[in-house]
C-alpha cells in the first residue's frame, strides 16, 4: 500500500578503486586530516540525489497517467469479466499496474541500475544475471503486494471509513513478519550464505556479541561479489532467525580490527533495541500516514469525475491510494532519515565503547566511502534531508572525538 520508489545511481564514467593485492590493513592515519571527496566521489554521489528526485517523480507520472488516461478503471472493468470474485478482482488489478510499472521503468533501471553500476565498476554480473535478480525481487514483492493490498481492500469494504486503524496494524504486523522471515526465505534466493571461513575472526566475532547479550552460534559471509562490489557487514533477523552477516567483499578489503569495530556498531542496533524503537516510532507515523491517505484518496476520487472510479473500495483506486501515500513518505521522509542518523550514531558510539579500537572504527568509515564512493562531505541539506546515516567525515569525527577523550585507546589498545 505504502509505494516505496526506489534509489538508483546515475552520473558519469569512474572506476572504483580495486580491491588490494595484500593483506588488508587500516587506511594511513584514519583519525588525521579528514579525508577530501575526489570528482568521482562527487559525481557517483550526486547521482543518486539526482535520481532520488527522478524515480519519485517518474513514479508519480506513472500513476497519475493511469488514472488520467483511465487505465486504471479499464483494468478493473476487464478484471470484472475475469472473475466475479471480488478479492480476486483486486489481484488482478495489482498485478497488471505492477506489471506496467516494472516494464515501463526497466529501460531507466538498466541505465541506472546496471549500465551505470558497470561504468563504475561496482557491477559484476552480467545481464541476464542482473535481469534475472530483478525479475525475482519483483515477483516476492508483487506477492507481498498482492497479499498486503487484497487485505487492506477488505479493510475498506468491510470497515468503510474505519478502515485506516486495522490497516495501518496489519501493515505493521507484515513488516515485523518481513523481518522476520527474510533472512531464511528471502535473502537465500539472490545470495549464498555459508559459515565464516576465518575461523579466528568467527570466534572473535561471536565473543563480542557474546559479551553484548546477542545469543549468536554462528556467523555468515554472503557472496556479495557474486552482484557488486559494494561492501557492508549487518545484523538481520528477530528472535530465532537472527544473523550476522558479512560480505565477502569487506572481507577481502578490511583488516580483522576494521571488521570487529564494524560488527560493533552492528551489535550496537541489537543491544540498544534499534528495531523496536524504530517500530515504536513508525506507529504514529503510519497511522497518520493511513489517516492522510484515505481522506485524500477520496477527495481526489470524488474532485476527478474523468478517472471514473466511483469510490475507494474499487480496485480501481489503488493508484490513487499509491500516488497520495507516496507523497506521504517524501513528506515524511526527512523525520525517518533523522530518526535514522540518531540510530545510527549511537550504533557508532556502541560499537566505540566495546571495541575501544576508534582508529580501526574511523579506518572502517573511510574505507567505506573510499570503495564505495561514497561523498566523505556531503551538503548538510542533502544529509539532513537523505541519508539514513551520518556523512563519512561526520562519523569519522564521532571516532576522533571519542579518541581524544579516550587517549590511552588512540591506537586500539586493550
Amino acid at each position: 500500500m505504502l509505494l516505496l520508489a526506489a534509489v538508483f545511481t546515475s552520473g558519469f564514467a569512474a572506476m572504483a578503486d580495486p580491491p588490494p593485492a595484500d593483506a588488508p590493513a587500516l587506511v594511513e592515519n584514519p583519525l588525521g586530516p579528514l579525508p577530501v571527496d575526489t570528482p568521482e566521489h562527487e559525481a557517483y554521489a550526486h547521482g543518486h540525489y539526482w535520481l532520488f528526485l527522478a524515480w519519485n517523480l517518474f513514479t508519480l507520472g506513472f500513476l497519475w497517467a493511469l488514472l488520467q488516461s483511465r487505465f486504471a478503471s479499464r483494468v478493473q472493468t476487464w478484471a470484472g469479466r475475469l472473475t466475479r470474485r471480488t478479492n480476486l478482482r483486486v489481484m488482478a488489478c495489482v498485478a497488471v499496474y505492477s506489471a506496467t510499472l516494472w516494464l515501463v521503468s526497466l529501460p531507466l533501471a538498466i541505465a541506472t541500475g546496471y549500465l551505470r553500476e558497470k561504468r563504475y565498476g561496482f557491477m559484476n554480473q552480467d545481464f541476464a544475471g542482473w535481469l534475472g535478480d530483478r525479475g525475482k525481487g519483483f515477483l516476492v514483492s508483487l506477492v507481498v503486494r498482492l497479499l498486503l493490498v487484497t487485505l487492506l481492500y477488505l479493510l475498506m469494504r468491510r470497515l468503510g471509513r474505519g478502515w485506516w486503524v486495522p490497516g495501518a496494524a496489519l501493515t505493521l504486523g507484515c513488516t515485523i513478519l518481513g523481518i522476520v522471515i527474510a533472512p531464511v526465505f528471502i535473502d537465500p534466493l539472490f545470495n549464498t550464505f555459508t559459515p565464516l571461513r576465518d575461523q579466528a575472526l568467527r570466534a572473535d566475532i561471536l565473543d563480542l556479541a557474546h559479551r553484548q547479550g546477542i545469543p549468536a552460534h554462528e556467523v555468515y559471509e554472503m557472496d556479495a561479489s557474486v552482484q557488486s562490489e559494494h561492501n557492508n557487514a549487518y545484523v538481520t533477523g528477530l528472535f530465532h532467525t537472527q544473523r550476522i552477516v558479512l560480505y565477502d567483499t569487506l572481507l577481502k578489503r578490511f583488516a580483522p580490527r576494521e571488521i570487529r569495530a564494524v560488527m560493533g556498531h552492528e551489535m550496537g542496533h541489537y543491544v540498544l533495541h534499534h528495531i523496536w524503537k524504530t517500530v515504536a516510532f513508525l506507529v504514529p507515523m503510519i497511522l497518520l500516514g493511513f489517516l492522510l491517505v484515505d481522506r485524500a484518496a477520496r477527495r481526489l476520487i470524488a474532485s476527478h469525475p474523468r478517472w471514473d472510479i466511483r469510490r475507494i473500495e474499487d480496485p480501481a483506486s489503488v493508484p490513487v491510494v499509491a500516488f497520495v501515500a507516496l507523497l506521504y513518505l517524501l513528506a515524511v521522509g526527512p523525520a525517518i532519515a533523522t530518526f535514522s542518523r540518531h540510530q545510527e550514531s549511537e550504533a557508532d558510539r556502541f560499537g566505540l565503547e566495546v571495541t575501544r579500537d576508534p582508529q580501526a572504527m574511523a579506518s572502517s568509515f573511510i574505507k567505506f566511502g573510499r570503495y564505495d564512493l561514497s561523498e566523505y562531505e556531503a551538503h548538510p541539506l542533502i544529509e539532513l534531508l537523505l541519508f539514513s546515516h551520518p556523512s563519512v567525515n561526520n562519523r569519522v569525527r564521532q571516532a576522533q572525538a571519542w579518541a581524544r577523550a579516550h587517549p590511552g585507546h588512540a591506537s586500539g589498545q586493550p
